[in-house]
């Protein structure tokens, strides 16, 4: 029989009070300076100028604001998807890309389930201040910083496979923000058509297909880069800021003063004009 190993504990003395005050003060900085995020119930929204520090306009909103006065998107029983990367190499480059793309959208989508949720479509929420224009950008940012930037025709001119762009404040197996734990929360509500099980699913090359290069995104291990559109839902979102494009001006100009005085130079115009009509008669001769 195995022997048995006794522990002596020391008993607590006055000696380890400075001890454990020192402990929890240092457990109250950690958890001041890393403070827990939590679902987000209120949206800031603005809009900023070409110059990128004139605020144009803004206002607040809440969720509840949002679902009485706005058009709610999604019906709280249908499940939409997010595609997360594919991990699969290939030794030629081209044809890795392409399967990582996954245009098949069959690897690592069901996983990737949004819930049945329900929302407020983006293009509705930046109007309230002052819309988008083409060439403007939108950038949906978390409460913990996190951000990605989208352009105008995502917002307002989104192809069937990709759906529209959604704030969600609820989801069914959740209910509303807060208890939404994950809320409020970008998702793609896209169409059921490309997938081979007939899921809302907005896959990776949906999005490869519907946005420029410059919105892609990769999840990056090491040196591998692989396309995901897990990556674009933007969780707890905390605001909208509406950048507007950078316009070029060109400054007005004041013609200068002639040095010589206009009657001389009607005259002299004049003188220029008569050799002119000379010399063309001349030349017909």
């Amino acid at each position: 029989m195995a022997p048995v190993h006794a522990h002596s504990y020391e008993p607590f003395t006055g000696a380890d009070v400075p001890a454990l005050l020192c402990l929890f003060l240092v457990a109250g900085v950690f958890f001041l300076a890393f403070p827990a995020s939590a679902a987000t119930t209120s949206l800031h929204i603005e809009k900023i100028a070409g110059d990128g520090t004139t605020i144009l306009s803004s206002t607040d909103v809440d969720a509840a604001w949002m679902e009485t006065h706005l058009p709610v998107y999604g019906d709280g029983v249908t499940h939409y998807y997010h595609q997360g990367p594919v991990f699969v190499d290939d030794p030629d480059p081209g044809t890795e890309e392409m399967i990582r793309w996954n245009a098949a959208e069959d690897t690592n989508v069901q996983e990737k389930d949004m819930g049945a949720v329900r929302g407020t479509a983006v293009k509705d929420l930046v109007s309230l201040a002052g819309g988008m224009d083409p060439g403007d950008t939108v950038t949906i940012r978390a409460v913990d910083g996190f951000s990605k930037t989208f352009g105008y025709r995502n917002v307002y001119l989104p192809p069937d496979r990709q759906g529209p762009m959604v704030i969600t404040w609820y989801r069914e197996d959740e209910g509303y923000v807060p208890e939404y734990s994950t809320g409020m929360r970008l998702v793609f509500l896209a169409d059921a058509t490309t997938n081979p099980w007939g899921i809302h699913a907005f896959g990776n090359w949906d999005w490869h297909e519907s946005a420029d290069p410059e919105y892609y995104y990769y999840y990056a291990q090491g040196s591998e880069r692989y396309p995901t559109t897990t990556g674009l839902s933007v969780q707890m979102v905390s605001s909208l800021s509406i950048r507007q494009a950078s316009i070029t001006t060109v400054p007005d100009t004041v013609p200068s003063t002639p040095s010589v005085s206009l009657g001389i130079l009607t005259i002299a115009s004049g003188m220029l004009a008569g050799g002119w009509i000379i010399l063309r008669k001349g030349g017909t001769r």
